[in-house]
């Protein structure tokens, strides 16, 4: 038995702590779950390891006992952060005990197994080389000194090793539950780094998934340290300077002030008094449709766009009256108006679909698109009556259904597919622009593997009544939107972002190009009703900010509306009132967009820090394999 293996336990005691760490590993994933919206508390992520280190390291090493615990710990944390997909369960008429069976669990599952490997290694190739203490009992202090002294030395090394190793390690896990097929990139570690924002303006070099090294590193040292710390004070009657410890604390500290930094150089109040900088005014409309009454009916046919047009008018007369009040309160004061040049609506929010030539895109025209779309009382009517209140034309943005057709000799069409889109229709005319939801969302618009595995598509359907996706194709293409300014002979190019695209870093970054720009992004968060997952969604949205430095404007039919700067800070948010049931209205910001923004490392590069990360960790387990190799050639 190495040093490194502490001899089992008794069988009846063991079997008790084995349980007990189970029970340990669930409850610290649930711990780790409080970093993140709703509860928000963002330092957790400091020391929400620490549960799962103290039951791994504390018991006999191996990677499968490492695997269960870590898939427990993952358990704890993802059920408890994502709660919230069991409502849409309830929006098609699913138990709750046939979701959570059929869905939930299932799905956690999987996702937890990701964090269960990380564990595996940290219980085998990562896991620190606990030598054997010093046996000096009897001996001269100096000498007890000096024997502990050597062995905390090589703590220290070996912990070191582990933190790079493991810190490394979950970037890579961070970055596969991110990627791929079933990628969901929402509550990463890199994610609860959002508090104060210092750390979290290191994403515009490394992205948001390398962002998780910063806090796995501290809390392996800070295990270390203390373990070191305790032990050697027991053994020799004196503490220990833990280095590693230390050096954790200039790191950081180090990483924190070049955020404070570059959180500053960022922000809207910086960044507005520079020449270069246009000041963009957007709106945001909410209306908070429940999904249940888009699906049934009622305001959600194709009439809906009539109710945006009116939050719309509201929205420019809330911003007028505010400006006037402000001009009354503080005459001293001089006021300039800025009605919104830009007006964003939430994904699917127009209402009547268009209708598009499969081959050559074009719009083929249909009782929505001409009589009422573009007719005297769509949106030209609403534009007249923003300017007879004396402000400016507007870029209406709206999420719109696209059916693709094809024409037969006799005229009849014949469907061939449909788009989740973004339609942006510029002042003054009557063409849109539009662009295309790429990255489907899972068991909402798509079924993973149902081409290879038919029975998944019909069990789905045998249970929620539904077939997924309803002909829904992925869009194409890297090119941003070139929308032009009102007021101005300015264009500015728009990154599009449909849906929950805004937390997929390499689907936003391909449209960066140097120049103004903005993400624009429309959400329908009305499957999970009012819940955390707009906060979570619109907390990923913001890393997109920071990674790439472009603002955002998001409207959400249920979710949270917003504005974002390129450090990531919300510069408006609309937000429940206090005993306030209903969260509609509008968010209005100036975004301060820079007319010299460059292309950041991130967008350059992409995730190259993960393959860095990739290479250390795999360096940092190469001791560990050599130990074992050398111990089975002595065998």
């Amino acid at each position: 038995m190495s040093a490194a293996e502490p001899a089992a336990a008794a069988p009846a005691q063991g079997g008790r702590r084995f349980h007990w760490d189970w029970l340990w590993s669930l409850a610290g994933g649930a711990f780790m779950a409080l970093a993140y919206p709703p509860y928000d508390v963002g330092n957790l992520v400091w020391v929400g390891l620490l549960p799962l280190l103290g039951v791994l390291w504390r018991g006999r090493a191996g990677f499968w006992r490492g695997f269960r615990q870590g898939w427990l710990y993952g358990m704890g944390w993802y059920c408890v952060s994502f709660w919230w997909i069991h409502n849409v369960g309830a929006v098609w008429d699913i138990p709750l005990p046939l979701f959570l069976g059929t869905a939930f669990l299932p799905l956690m599952a999987l996702y937890s197994c990701l964090p269960a490997l990380w564990a595996g290694a940290a219980n085998t190739w990562l896991r620190p080389c606990t030598a054997a203490k010093p046996q000096v009992d009897g001996q001269p202090q100096a000498q007890r000194r000096e024997a502990w002294g050597a062995w905390a030395r090589r703590d220290t090394l070996s912990t070191v090793r582990c933190a790079l190793g493991l810190g490394a390690l979950w970037v890579c896990v961070e970055w596969l539950r991110a990627s791929g097929t079933l990628g969901f990139s929402w509550c990463s570690m890199g994610t609860a780094l959002y508090d104060g924002l210092s750390m979290a303006q290191w994403a515009e070099f490394v992205g948001t998934s390398a962002l998780a090294f910063i806090p796995v590193f501290t809390s392996v040292v800070l295990w270390g340290a203390f373990r070191r710390t305790v032990l050697h004070f027991k053994g020799c009657g004196v503490g220990c300077r833990p280095w590693d410890f230390y050096g954790a604390v200039v790191l950081l500290f180090i990483l924190f002030s070049g955020g404070v930094f570059l959180s500053r150089q960022y922000s809207p109040q910086v960044m507005m008094q520079r020449p270069e900088v246009l000041q963009l005014p957007v709106a945001a409309v909410q209306i908070n449709l429940d999904q249940n009454e888009r699906m049934d009916g009622g305001a959600a046919q194709p009439h809906l766009y009539g109710v945006y047009l009116r939050a719309t008018k509201c929205a420019f007369d809330q911003i007028q009256h505010d400006t006037m009040q402000r001009a009354i309160q503080h005459p001293e004061l001089a006021f300039t108006q800025q009605l919104p040049v830009w007006v964003v609506w939430p994904e699917s929010a127009l209402g009547c679909p268009f209708l598009r030539d499969a081959d050559t895109r074009e719009i083929i025209p249909d009782r929505y698109t001409q009589e009422e779309l573009m007719g005297a009382e769509g949106l030209p009517k609403v534009r007249q009556l923003v300017r007879e209140m004396g402000g400016q034309d507007f870029v209406l943005f709206t999420g719109v259904d696209e059916y693709l057709c094809r024409r037969a000799a006799d005229g009849t069409l014949t469907p061939a597919g449909m788009l989740n889109s973004m339609a942006v229709m510029p002042a003054g005319q009557e063409s849109a622009l539009t662009a295309s939801k790429q990255h489907l969302m899972p068991f909402g618009e798509y079924i993973p593997l149902v081409d290879s595995f038919g029975w998944i598509g019909q069990a789905f359907s045998a249970i929620t009544g539904t077939q997924v996706g309803d002909g829904i194709i992925p869009g194409e293409g890297s090119e941003p939107l070139h929308v032009p300014v009102p007021g101005t002979d300015e264009t500015v190019d728009v990154i599009p972002a449909i849906c929950y695209e805004d937390t997929v870093s390499p689907q936003v970054a391909k449209f960066v190009r140097p120049g103004p720009q903005v993400i624009v992004n429309g959400s329908n968060d009305a499957w999970f009703r009012e819940s955390a997952c707009g906060e979570q969604q619109a907390r990923a949205a913001a890393f997109r900010c920071i990674e790439l430095r472009r603002p955002m404007v998001r409207a959400a039919n249920m979710g949270l509306t917003c504005a974002i700067a390129p450090n990531g800070a919300f510069i408006h948010a609309l937000r429940k009132a206090d005993g306030d049931p209903h969260l509609d209205g509008f968010s209005y910001a100036v975004l301060p967009v820079d007319r010299e923004a460059g292309v950041t490392l991130y967008a350059a590069w992409g995730d190259w820090a993960v393959l860095l990360s990739l290479l250390l960790a795999v360096g940092a387990a190469v001791p560990a394999l050599r130990r074992k190799k050398g111990a089975g050639t002595a065998e």
